[in-house]
């Protein structure tokens, strides 16, 4: 196989003849995001912060595969162990069965399933939690007892969800 790479951020893939596909496959590298850094936020991406969850688990609930490994990857870069990613609320309930996490990061709609229901098991087991969520302001959605847990609205900033957990985890 030959792989060939720019700086367009994009990358073409074949295969001798015969051998795996035939056909040249273009596969999108999606670019690193980082976002000014303002007083009071964690800076995010690779390298900053190494270390920062180091001994932490990370409970991720999001049924987007994209933004389900982008955010693992930067909680990992930042030396946390992550439980899941679950896109299920049954897959994330079974994992909080299976192993307590230190925290957790919500999507709030799971292929038209809510979360809330885990959330009853997380305050039971003390888990700091956080919705990241594009119904971030729809404070109706969110049953009483969980309005008062934090919102992050997506797409979400890398250092806002660094800061968002440090914030919780001290």
């Amino acid at each position: 196989m030959q792989t060939s790479s720019s700086c367009s951020n994009k990358a073409d893939l074949s295969a001798a003849p015969g051998v795996g596909f035939t056909h040249p496959a273009r596969v999108v590298m999606f670019p690193l995001r980082r976002s000014p850094v303002r007083d009071g936020e964690i800076p995010g991406g690779r390298g900053a912060g190494a270390g920062l969850f180091e001994g932490v688990t990370v409970l991720v609930v999001e049924d987007d595969f994209i933004v389900a490994y982008d955010m693992q990857s930067l909680l990992e870069e930042q030396g946390a162990r992550i439980l899941g990613p679950a896109a299920t609320l049954a897959e994330a309930r079974d994992l909080v069965q299976k192993q307590t996490p230190t925290i957790a990061v919500l999507d709030v709609n799971l292929n038209g399933e809510f979360v809330f229901p885990l959330t009853d098991d997380l305050r039971a087991l003390k888990v700091p939690f956080v919705f990241a969520t594009a119904y971030a302001d729809d404070v109706r959605l969110f049953p009483e007892e969980d309005r008062s847990a934090p919102r992050l609205a997506k797409p979400v900033l890398p250092n806002v969800l660094i800061g968002q957990l440090k914030r919780l985890l001290s």
